[in-house]
């Protein structure tokens, strides 16, 4: 099956609503861009995800969804539909009914997504979910598949790329490394906070930089790994190379000083992704989500750290375990494992 394309194609992409899921889905875009070259494409969805396409020339519009804050979410979604207008082709990243539904309102003939539940009857391809085996970022781009004239290597598909200028990485002197304690899904991805402190600390003590990453409100988290650090630091003016930056850089100023670590540790999580894009030395802490599903995607310089234990991956927001078993995938994950690692690629040359 194919799209013919017309002098002025307009394809419409629902992004998905995570930063992590939003970097994953650049390689359809690219895919996209690559397959219809002439094509104007129309964005819609969280300013967070939106954020990491605005750069592209190919960007006709971008339309941030917020039906979500809507009392009549369905009229709301109509309406940013009618704002949209019609598209020659468009594809919802977002499992949501109100994605598939929105689609469906721009009156747009080939409206593609994953088939699930009422939502199928808003798509005129409603396309079955991607194999299991398949990283979130082949299952994007299986979306499309059966469009192109030939199928879709999943071991080919292009690399994760942003559509920034990112600045070309040299070693700094001294080592500057990322820590993302943080997870917006929730606190069961969260690596302990005594443990991101007792690894700053020897990394300080080494004589290296360190910066955290995050949101406004992962603020509070950084700053009790701080309190902890200097707890632990035999000098504490060490502490002075210990950096909090959560809510204090956009998304592309995240992305443009996540790309210039020498080292980014953190759990699974939109950072991790960003720094997969760009090629970070990265250290991946997993423990209730899918490895196989979310770990860095192509990176080459990646250690992915996961224990395995036989309740996960569980996927759960908050780990429902208790006593000594609580949230014991990641709490099993030891500092002096991560300093290992840690050392490993900042040897590397």
């Amino acid at each position: 099956m194919s799209v013919n394309a017309p002098k002025r194609m307009r394809i419409l992409l629902r992004l998905p609503n995570w930063l992590g899921d939003g970097v994953m889905a650049s390689s359809l875009f690219y895919t996209l861009k690559n397959h219809y070259p002439n094509a104007h494409f129309v964005l819609v969805g969280p300013q967070i995800t939106c954020e990491l396409f605005k750069k592209d020339e190919s960007i006709e519009a971008v339309f941030i969804d917020d039906t979500k804050k809507s009392f009549f979410r369905l009229l709301a979604t109509h309406k940013l539909a009618q704002k949209i207008g019609r598209c020659d082709i468009a594809i919802t990243l977002n499992n949501h009914f109100y994605s598939a539904f929105l689609l469906y309102a721009t009156k747009t003939p080939v409206r593609i997504g994953f088939a699930q539940f009422f939502r199928s009857l808003f798509l005129s391809h409603a396309i079955m979910t991607a194999p299991k085996e398949y990283h979130q970022v082949e299952k994007y781009c299986f979306l499309f598949s059966q469009f192109l004239k030939k199928e879709l290597d999943k071991k080919s598909v292009l690399p994760l790329k942003l559509a920034f200028n990112l600045p070309t990485h040299t070693p700094n002197t001294p080592k500057k490394i990322g820590f993302n304690p943080s997870a917006s899904y929730g606190s069961a991805k969260r690596w302990p906070a005594s443990y991101y402190a007792e690894t700053a600390a020897v990394l300080l003590e080494e004589g290296h930089e360190i910066y955290f990453f995050g949101a406004k409100e992962d603020a509070i988290v950084s700053e009790e790994i701080l309190k902890l650090i200097k707890g632990l630091l035999k000098n504490p003016l060490l502490s002075r190379n210990a950096y909090n930056l959560c809510g204090k850089t956009s998304i592309e100023e995240l992305i443009e000083c996540i790309a210039v670590l020498d080292l980014f540790i953190t759990n699974d999580s939109g950072p991790m992704h960003a720094a997969a894009s760009a090629q970070t030395p990265l250290i991946a802490l997993f423990g209730p989500t899918d490895e196989k599903e979310t770990c860095p995607y192509k990176a080459q310089k990646t250690i992915v750290l996961n224990h395995h234990l036989s309740c996960s991956p569980c996927k759960k927001r908050v780990c429902p375990l208790k006593n000594e078993k609580n949230h014991l995938c990641m709490k099993s994950i030891a500092p002096l494992e991560v300093l290992e690692a840690a050392h490993t690629l900042l040897e590397k040359p």
